[in-house]
């Protein structure tokens, strides 16, 4: 079942978005163990809900009472302030704002952003990307965007060929913490 996220889901959830974060090599993990990124994302999940890695901003496929995927994303308008909430909780934990996790801009114009995908390893190959990003553009309509919009890690594939083969189309290039990445699109509405 495909749902909208919920505080409880942090952990599993943290675990998923962890492994995307590893494979970007984030200089975050050179001051930080993953261990304490992982713990800061699980305060920020449910302590600050419109968070980038927020509850609010996440869907989850769930089977037999696990998190097998998520989702997160939102509408590029809020990309500027989308990290405020993981920088106030940064200080609160006497971290300085140099420890956030990403710095750079994602989203193009007028878009639906999903900024992460990832499934459980225990359940890849069984068709939970696919519901997952099939789930997508009721989302984008709920924000009154006709496009959805991510990046894909120039070197990452599979990635490419699962949203390629799901209607999106190379639109643009970006580097994001130092990786090269396409823009794809897709017309939803």
């Amino acid at each position: 079942m495909i749902r909208s996220a919920e505080p409880k889901d942090a952990a599993q959830a943290m675990d998923l978005v962890m492994i995307v974060l590893r494979d970007m090599e984030l200089e975050v993990f050179n001051k930080l163990s993953e261990e304490k990124v992982k713990e800061l994302l699980v305060k920020a999940f449910v302590k600050e809900p419109d968070y980038r890695y927020g509850f609010n901003n996440a869907i989850v496929k769930e089977i037999n009472g696990q998190v097998a995927g998520v989702a997160f994303g939102y509408p590029d308008h809020l990309e500027k302030g989308i990290d405020d909430a993981f920088i106030n909780l940064l200080q609160e934990n006497d971290l300085s704002e140099e420890y956030k996790l990403f710095h750079d801009e994602e989203t193009f114009k007028d878009e639906w952003y999903l900024d992460t995908l990832v499934t459980s390893p225990d359940f890849r190959g069984k068709g939970v990307a696919r519901e997952l990003l099939d789930s997508l553009p009721d989302l984008a309509k709920k924000h009154n965007r006709t496009k959805l919009g991510l990046n894909v890690d120039k070197v990452n594939d599979s990635a490419r060929r699962i949203y390629l083969n799901n209607g999106f189309e190379k639109v643009g290039q970006i580097d994001i913490s130092n990786h090269d990445y396409d823009h794809l699109q897709k017309h939803v509405g």
